[in-house]
């Protein structure tokens, strides 16, 4: 994160717990992974009809930067990430429910290129690019996932002694620099892919690549609606849920 980002993130964290919103007694708030984004949305809406006078507020960024929210005191009710790192880093702080913590879906990279760039078929391609944009790896987890993949190529020492490596604070952002044209090629999820129209899919990383990309939720052990937090994990889990998620590309939740 930049130190202009970082500033930013700290004066937000410091008027959410200094001077926290009013939380309704049937509202919870949902930190989550931006590529969550459209799946949760719809997944609220599904639930609040199905839970009546009931309302999900989402706070969505980086799981590495959410992660430090919660440790920081956040008020939050809910934690979805995007890798198992940030939930059991926090596990191991005993903020979160343990008994709440599953995996809920699965997800792919996959290289994506501004609309009519140079095209490429194969990680070992890229090294002809001159940018590369992938998310933070300290704090993403789609850069840290990027990070293995282009290792697991034999690429990333040097084009990171290059100076050909972007990195973005979310994979949103890499998806943005894309569609801007302001790199030859993004590293992203297979469901942001599927987001955007100013971008083009240019092949799918094989899977073998790196670690599998899972996302686990879990109840915040902080959480002032501990009750309604749960029912909200478990229609994440449940069959509604599982069928709006996998309506934006996300694969099953493995087994663990």
């Amino acid at each position: 994160m930049s130190p202009e980002a970082r500033l930013v993130a700290l004066f937000v964290l410091f008027c959410l717990v200094a001077h926290p919103m009013p939380v309704l007694a049937d509202e919870i708030v949902v930190s989550a992974a931006v590529s969550l984004k459209e799946a949760f949305g719809a997944i609220a809406r599904r639930f609040e009809q199905e839970y009546p006078g009931h309302r999900v507020v989402f706070n969505y960024g980086a799981s590495g930067d959410l992660a430090r929210q919660i440790a920081l005191g956040a008020p939050v009710d809910v934690f979805a990430a995007a890798a198992l790192k940030q939930m059991n880093e926090l596990d191991g702080e005993g903020r979160v429910v343990r008994d709440t913590v599953h995996l809920f879906a699965g997800n792919r990279l996959v290289v994506v290129i501004p609309k009519g760039g140079r095209k490429v078929a194969k990680l070992a391609q890229l090294a002809s690019l001159k940018r590369i944009a992938l998310g933070n790896p300290k704090t993403v987890p789609a850069g840290e996932y990027a990070a293995e993949a282009l290792q697991w190529a034999a690429l990333y020492p040097r084009l990171a002694a290059e100076g050909r490596l972007v990195f973005a604070e979310n994979v949103r952002q890499v998806l943005a620099y894309v569609e801007s044209g302001n790199v030859d090629a993004g590293i992203v999820y297979a469901t942001d892919a599927r987001t955007s129209r100013q971008s083009a899919l240019a092949f799918a990383v094989p899977a073998e690549a790196s670690a599998p990309i899972v996302y686990p939720i879990a109840v915040v052990a902080a959480s002032r609606q501990a009750k309604l937090a749960r029912a909200f994990v478990a229609f994440v889990l449940g069959p509604l849920g599982q069928a709006e998620l996998a309506a934006r590309g996300f694969l099953p939740p493995p087994t663990r």
